[in-house]
């Protein structure tokens, strides 16, 4: 699931139509109970249509089938609502029972009281099964917050038809090989514009430089924050990481006023470091010349054998007011454990199907024996490796004060150094 661009910590009072329509009817809250000992959860999530909706209704519906004493209702907002519904929603003592939510949010959702301790047996099991990435995007200090769901990772996508045409027989595996495939492959007008982008730098989705960058910082041996939410990324790593972007931008190599989801399909950009959903979409929009125009390969270091990655997650909890908790629990290790016939989880599979990483290690193992498109191994691949993205309080404004300051780099030329320090002073530990 791509992280939308129109996602921000929207005011509070601006959604309490949304939280208030969303809270209405039987079973909202947390959890109902009747005489007769049946109980309802409620699960609340941003899977709102197409695959996901259906397969997650899928599985509820098999469940409620088999399990007439505990009903599960599922409730769905726009992604771009999510977090100011389920901490409105909780301020007013009406959260759902099992809360569906991204990753980085779980600091906040913790400091909110929104998200309940995963029971030792189960998390026992978590830590077992499923891969560290997937383990890591969803862990908040030491404490896991739920079942990791899903699961995305960062790679190079790049035009072979482009690269081939600009005499590059292979994709990049060094920085400087990869400014050099950028330059390379620019292409302008006769006034300068840009007919095709070297390597884009941005992303479809909210605070679209960051994650990109972290995947180049990653690959140099940096990090984000630290385990306390400080800045990790005014150091050597990072500066050298902005350099190297703010020199393709000087170049115009890269120019943030191209859409990669956009104009990559078309041909207008030769290579972007974007996440693994972009699959799927790419496949639908570009038909045959997929497979003849499309590769993908790890995001390449500063040195040769060096790469990086950034992975983020999704993740399924319990709410910590809920009044049925071992039910809800209950439910959730159903979800997410029971098998199909073909040997994977139900949960794998209805997120293998939307092209997503299942997150489970077994899951990623089995599909990876399958796999007949060669673009998705460097992207399973990258689970073993990939920076997880924070996820403690104070994590989303930290990410929104490094993508201003990238910003300032790739669009207005500022000094790198300068940037990241600015960006460092901005970030406050919660």
């Amino acid at each position: 699931m791509r992280i939308s661009r129109g996602l921000r910590l929207a005011v509070v009072a601006s959604l309490l139509a949304t939280a208030a329509a969303c809270g209405g009817g039987s079973g909202s809250g947390s959890g109902s109970g009747s005489g007769d000992g049946k109980v309802q959860l409620t699960l609340l999530s941003h899977y709102s249509d197409g695959p996901s909706k259906d397969g997650l209704d899928k599985m509820i519906t098999e469940w409620n089938k088999d399990n007439p004493n505990i009903q599960v209702k599922a409730e769905v907002v726009k992604f771009d609502d999510l977090l100011t519904t389920l901490t409105v929603r909780q301020t007013g003592g009406r959260g759902a029972d099992i809360v569906s939510a991204y990753g980085l949010w779980g600091g906040q959702l913790q400091k909110a009281n929104v998200v309940a301790k995963v029971p030792d047996d189960i998390a026992k099991k978590i830590k077992a099964d499923y891969s560290p990435a997937a383990q890591g995007a969803v862990t908040t200090g030491d404490m896991l917050l739920g079942y990791p769901t899903e699961l995305n990772t960062y790679v190079l996508f790049y035009n072979k038809k482009i690269l081939a045409a600009a005499g590059i027989t292979k994709p990049p595996t060094t920085w400087a090989e990869l400014a050099d495939a950028a330059r390379k492959t620019v292409k302008r007008d006769s006034k300068g514009n840009i007919q095709v982008e070297g390597l884009s730098l941005i992303q479809d989705g909210d605070n679209k430089s960051v994650h990109p960058f972290l995947s180049l910082l990653d690959s140099a041996g940096g990090t984000f924050l630290g385990p306390d939410g400080a800045p990790q990324f005014d150091t050597p790593e990072g500066k050298a990481a902005l350099k190297f972007e703010g020199d393709l931008a000087a170049a115009k190599a890269s120019n943030t006023s191209i859409s990669p989801t956009k104009q990559f399909r078309s041909g207008g950009v030769a290579m972007a470091i974007q996440a693994g959903w972009w699959i799927g979409s790419l496949k639908t929009q570009m038909k045959d010349k997929y497979s003849s125009d499309v590769g993908v390969t790890a995001i390449p270091g500063p040195t040769a054998g060096s790469k990086g990655s950034l992975a983020y997650g999704f993740f399924m909890g319990v709410n910590q007011r809920s009044k049925h908790a071992d039910e809800a629990w209950k439910f959730l290790s159903w979800l997410n454990e029971h098998k199909t016939d073909g040997g994977v989880t139900a949960t794998g599979k209805w997120l293998a199907d939307q092209g997503l990483i299942p997150p489970r290690t077994a899951d990623q193992a089995t599909y990876r024996k399958s796999l007949t498109d060669p673009n998705l191994t460097p992207i399973y691949d990258a689970t073993t490796y990939a920076m997880p993205e924070p996820n403690q309080p104070g994590a989303y404004e930290a990410k929104t004060a490094l993508h201003n300051a990238i910003m300032t780099v790739l669009a207005d030329g500022k000094n790198p150094d300068d940037a990241l320090a600015q960006a460092a002073k901005a970030v406050k530990p919660q």
